[in-house]
């Protein structure tokens, strides 16, 4: 505390600050002495009956005075002052932090975490290889057509629904002889996109069936 008011009114003038402290252990000093002359007083008046020897009244005071300085200059000249009779902390702020209060030293905080490198986009699947039984399929995007019918299964012509294509898909599923793993699509007119209705429904549809839906 009395740093703190030492530095606030000199600012850097260290020396200055030493004088001060000086002068502040000399009045120490002095007001151990007068405290010592009454304890040497009340002594020799309720102890010996005033009859103690003067110099064990001067030895007294001076001995107090003394202590009184010591202490004093202990303080003020203790680093921060922080202590009485320990050296107290620098306060410069660059001390080891603790974590406990028994001057156990804090862990060094670990260095921030690097920004994490943005998700790559998940490889896409290998295209099916090509089975004596796969389906083959083509979606219609022209505008002309009419009637909900956009699919054109194998070389068949006439374009179905897509309760029919479910129905083709279905008997082929079932006949006798390879097993339907892959339907292939192939647009015949302007490329649909993925949220497009005529290309979703078979492809959550085929996908629930755990049937592969790829482009030819």
């Amino acid at each position: 505390m009395l740093d703190a008011l030492f530095a606030a009114d000199l600012g850097s003038n260290k020396y200055a600050v030493y004088a001060i402290k000086g002068l502040a252990v000399g009045g120490a000093f002095l007001a151990g002495f007068f405290v010592g002359r009454f304890l040497s007083w009340a002594l020799d008046r309720w102890l010996f009956a005033a009859k103690a020897p003067p110099v064990l009244k001067r030895s007294v005071e001076v001995a107090t005075g003394l202590l009184v300085a010591i202490l004093v200059a202990l303080f003020i000249f203790g680093e921060g002052g922080n202590g009485m009779f320990g050296r107290g902390g620098s306060g410069d702020g660059k001390g080891a932090p603790t974590d406990d209060g028994k001057g156990k030293p804090q862990p060094a905080p670990a260095d921030p975490k690097k920004p994490e490198d943005p998700k790559k986009d998940d490889p896409k699947p290998p295209t099916p290889k090509p089975t004596p039984g796969d389906l083959h399929v083509t979606i219609l995007t022209d505008d002309d057509v009419k009637g909900g019918k956009f699919y054109l299964i194998g070389d068949d012509p006439a374009p179905k629904s897509i309760e029919e294509l479910k129905a083709a898909v279905e008997s082929r599923r079932k006949a006798p002889g390879p097993e339907l793993k892959t339907v292939f699509y192939r647009f015949k007119g302007e490329e649909l996109g993925p949220d497009h209705p005529r290309f979703r429904l078979p492809d959550v549809w085929l996908k629930e069936l755990k049937i592969n839906f790829a482009r030819e």
